[in-house]
């Protein structure tokens, strides 16, 4: 169960380019009925908005979006599309299916001993502000990627050596024409239709928050830059010694998404601390008319540790004082009539 949804979401969400909307279908088929997950899925993003799906267990197309957002006059036309949208989407199971058992066959893999198998296709086009439209298709099997759409040659080519053989197979098999027709024709009508009822998600703009932190590291200092709370998910983050020299992070940061709707990352680098050296995480997004650069403030640290000692030292000081007080009013008695007497040692 876990192993299956790893693959679903590490086989890619969509890049959203700067300047165009891309309306882009994520495509999963498994092998046998798993808890929790259903055995054939579509899920309709426009740009980085989830606008529909359509899966195996609810067996019907269904838009994501507020009926609110969608005019009278309108809603008709958006009912009929989804009833055409179910019935192609019934077909693409049936032709889905097909292709997992068909690669299953290719890999000498069954599903015996358990074992479960996934097939996934991530299908997009892109509309760009010149007017020119792209789009591509990638196929992969067990969440390794085998094959991508050349729209030019209309043909799949292999990924990798491995799927070489698997690549020859598939074009003989399957026609990828429609495809090409696809890409340029029936799904940029689409993303023309949706738009108009996402435009109030797609023009929204929060800027991001920066946190700088930092932590020990076997080889030095690692630096966090922790970006959050940012809409749309598109964002750059870079960290550079000395304002120039960009640093490379050893990790792959993700974008991930908040439950409020906005997104976050953290962008770590290791350094090892030089006398003079400053450090800065740079920021980019299209809520923010420039960049943003947030430095890395080691002495902030040694701030924090300089305050301890202090207060204490404060502490200590006034409980000195409190003791003296304490010991001189000791010092002093009264007499049973309530007037004060000297102590034995201040009469000698």
């Amino acid at each position: 169960m876990v192993w299956i949804l790893l693959l679903l979401l590490t086989f890619g969400m969509p890049a959203v380019y700067c300047g165009s909307h891309t309306l882009y279908y994520q495509i999963t088929m498994t092998s046998a009925p798993t808890p929790g997950v259903p055995q054939f899925s579509i899920i309709v993003y426009v740009n980085d908005i989830q606008y529909g799906r359509y899966n195996s267990d609810i067996g019907r197309a269904e838009a994501l979006i507020p009926i609110s957002s969608i005019p009278f006059s309108s809603l008709w036309m958006v009912s009929e599309h989804m009833e055409h949208q179910t019935k192609v989407a019934q077909e693409y199971e049936i032709a889905h299916r097909q292709r997992l058992h068909f690669l299953m066959g290719v890999f000498n893999t069954t599903n015996s001993n358990g074992d479960i198998h996934v097939y996934q296709t991530n299908n997009a086009c892109e509309l760009h502000d010149d007017g020119t439209i792209s789009g591509y298709q990638e196929i992969a099997f067990d969440g390794k990627e085998l094959l991508v759409y050349d729209k030019e040659r209309v043909t799949f080519v292999p990924v990798t050596q491995e799927a070489v053989m698997v690549a020859q197979l598939w074009n003989k098999r399957y026609d990828s024409t429609y495809t090409k027709i696809f890409m340029e024709i029936d799904c940029i009508e689409h993303m023309k239709m949706y738009l108009p009822y996402i435009s109030t998600d797609l023009g929204k703009k929060v800027p991001p928050n920066v946190k700088i932190s930092s932590s020990e590291s076997e080889s030095g200092i690692k630096l966090h830059c922790w970006v959050y709370g940012f809409y749309p998910r598109d964002v750059d983050v870079k960290w550079t010694k000395n304002e120039t020299d960009e640093l490379p992070s050893e990790e792959s940061p993700e974008i991930l998404p908040n439950p409020d709707g906005t997104y976050q990352i953290r962008v770590s680098v290791v350094v090892t601390p030089e006398e003079g050296a400053t450090y800065f995480c740079h920021v980019s997004h299209i809520s923010l008319e420039d960049t943003l650069v947030a430095p890395f403030e080691p002495n902030k640290r040694s701030h924090l540790c300089i305050t301890v000692p202090a207060s204490g030292m404060l502490l200590l000081l006034l409980l000195l004082i409190g003791l003296g007080v304490f010991r001189f009013s000791k010092s002093m008695t009264k007499d049973p009539n309530g007037s004060q007497s000297v102590s034995t040692e201040e009469k000698d």
